[in-house]
């Protein structure tokens, strides 16, 4: 015998609709998820055996398992990962900031939680870090396949979250770094707005851009979304919807003025008002970041064309990569304007004009992990690959980048 959803049985065939969807979306999530995050463990313990960064990835052999298996356990599934960012991360989880010049340009939703986290398990801040984004990473895969559902249909839903975790930077979201909780914040807001629910939407937007300087940019498609809905109520003089929209959008640069007076506080912003770009560099890259990376705020045509110029004065993997993921993305965020023409789009140009506007003197490329976040690009490519062997075909290509990327990222080769 068939047992009835309870909301079913009491007469609510919708709401039953509704819970069977959401465990569908948890459901597929927790394939992927398992399948990526498999895979990267064994690709890290397996790349990191023969490139070792750390004594503990030196003294501590991949195969066999030793005990105790807790240190070994860290050793496989965290020590190989831990690169880049992931130590600022880890300082921050820990101590705060202030500690480390350069520390305030990461910004601190994310290692505040993974410092919760770390706390309760014993100051395991890697640990913490690491939980934190996996859980974040199978409650984006969700949000993401229902905001795509809402709009197509399951099987374009189910491919679209396909392609964006095995997209040659998807790893990321498995990392300890902020992409998940990012894209988590993001997707979470674009869905409430989606629903009228504006605070809930506002609330999301304010997580988003306290995680990273690019979550700012989710006030776009809210308020798009706002104006789709309330746009008829406003010519006509009814303005309450309106305004209540207005004031779940107005989280979001709240949010981010908290986080610029608390900089202010430790004095990390600074700006010329008879130069009225210092105010962009003083929001995009903080002084002290500036001073210890070298980063500045430049036309983002400017930047695309200097990364041209050194990846044929300097031809390496390392470039060819950037390059190659560059001209992909600029090509998809054409099509995600000609075909979708709406919030998500208006999403899409900013982040890719924003990731475009901040460059290294030594690298050509370094905010290219940004592109994981521009979540139409993955809409459109669901899209596309309706046929099972365009689908395999693309899943291939990326699949083969992912591999390529992650082992290089474990080598410390490749900056993300």
């Amino acid at each position: 015998m068939q047992l009835e959803h309870p909301a079913a049985a009491l007469g609510n065939p919708a709401a039953a609709v509704h819970a069977g969807s959401w465990r569908q979306a948890l459901r597929h999530a927790l394939r992927l998820y398992v399948a990526h995050v498999t895979v990267l463990i064994v690709l890290a313990a397996a790349v990191s055996s023969q490139y070792p960064r750390t004594p503990i990835e030196q003294q501590i052999a991949v195969w066999p398992p030793s005990a105790p298996i807790t240190t070994w356990l860290d050793r496989v599934v965290l020590r190989s990962i831990e690169r880049y960012d992931v130590y600022w991360y880890m300082g921050i989880a820990e101590s705060g900031y202030g500690i480390k010049v350069g520390d305030t340009a990461f910004h601190p939703l994310y290692p505040l939680l993974g410092g919760a986290v770390g706390r309760l398990l014993g100051a395991h801040y890697g640990l913490g870090l690491w939980l934190v984004s996996q859980v974040c990473c199978v409650a984006m895969l969700v949000m993401f396949y229902r905001l795509v559902h809402r709009e197509y249909d399951l099987p374009t839903a189910g491919r679209a979250t396909l392609l964006l975790m095995c997209s040659p930077l998807g790893f990321a979201f498995l990392l300890p770094y902020t992409e998940s909780l990012l894209l988590l914040s993001i997707l979470g807001a674009v869905l409430a707005a989606g629903h009228g629910r504006w605070l809930l939407a506002g609330c999301c937007g304010a997580a988003a851009v306290l995680t990273k300087q690019p979550g700012a940019i989710v006030v776009l498609p809210m308020l798009y979304e706002l104006w789709q809905r309330e746009g008829a109520n406003l010519r006509a003089g009814r303005v309450r919807g309106t305004l209540h929209g207005l004031a779940g959008v107005a989280l979001i640069p709240l949010g981010l003025a908290g986080w610029l007076v608390y900089r202010a506080t430790l004095g990390d912003v600074a700006f010329d008002w008879s130069q009225p770009q210092t105010m962009i560099t003083a929001v995009l890259v903080t002084p002290s970041y500036s001073d210890v990376w070298g980063l500045s705020f430049n036309w983002p045509w400017v930047n695309a064309g200097y990364a041209f110029s050194q990846a044929i004065q300097r031809p390496n993997l390392y470039n060819a990569i950037n390059v190659l993921v560059l001209v992909t993305i600029l090509v998809m965020i054409g099509f995600v304007i000609w075909r979708q023409r709406d919030g998500a789009a208006i999403f899409a140009v900013v982040i890719t004009l924003l990731s475009l506007s901040t460059i290294p003197p030594t690298l050509i490329f370094v905010a290219i992990r940004r592109f994981t976040i521009i979540y139409p690009i993955f809409i459109q490519l669901a899209l596309w690959t309706r046929r099972r062997t365009v689908l395999l075909l693309i899943v291939a290509i990326q699949g083969t980048l992912w591999l390529l990327i992650g082992t290089l990222y474990v080598r410390h080769a490749f900056v993300l």
